[in-house]
């Protein structure tokens, strides 16, 4: 069976971000995937010390012994991976930030990746602007370092002017909630 990580970065479950995870979730266990999901809001992780153990040692292991430890050995495990976090103040969150600083161990001193062949990757990103395009330039450097750090980058799915309590939930949008459906459906297809 296929088994698919899932990077939640937004500190808000029941959110906009969580309901189009959860139609990719769906898309992706429809397909016979299953599924884990880590809520880094609730994880003890430290940011990077860059201390250089991981380089020093030709290693993939952070010298910071903490939650992340049991999210890369599952990312490692996994078939793929769906990151998905609110934009905050022009970039993903702090948390999902933290967690993609840690990856740092999977780039080699030639900015080559170290991270096991073949790990499928999509972006779900939900933004309060309604200009879809509004963060973009970000948004593609945020999936550059995935795919410095080796993830095969999919698809994104970028779903703009939503806030909870302000603005109508995704829920009410069906384009959305298929588009993401469809994201988790396609993300270990060959």
């Amino acid at each position: 069976m296929k088994k698919a990580v899932i990077i939640f970065g937004s500190p808000r479950k029941n959110s906009n971000t969580h309901i189009l995870v959860d139609q990719a979730i769906k898309g992706l266990q429809d397909n016979g995937a299953s599924t884990e999901i880590f809520y880094l809001n609730e994880m003890d992780i430290k940011g990077c010390q860059a201390c250089y153990y991981c380089k020093k040692n030709n290693t993939t292991e952070c010298a910071v012994k903490d939650d992340m430890q049991e999210i890369q050995s599952s990312i490692n495990e996994a078939d793929g991976s769906i990151v998905a976090s609110p934009i905050y103040f022009g970039g993903v969150t702090a948390q999902t930030k933290m967690w993609l600083d840690r990856l740092f161990p999977y780039i080699n001193m030639d900015v080559g990746s170290l991270m096991p062949n073949g790990k499928k990757a999509s972006v779900i990103i939900t933004q309060n602007q309604p200009d879809p395009d509004l963060f973009t330039d970000y948004i593609k450097s945020f999936e550059l370092m995935l795919q410095l750090i080796g993830f095969d980058l999919k698809e994104d799915l970028i779903a703009s002017n939503l806030d909870k309590g302000f603005k109508p939930m995704v829920s009410e949008n069906e384009s959305l909630l298929k588009k993401a459906y469809t994201l988790g459906s396609n993300l270990l297809r060959e």
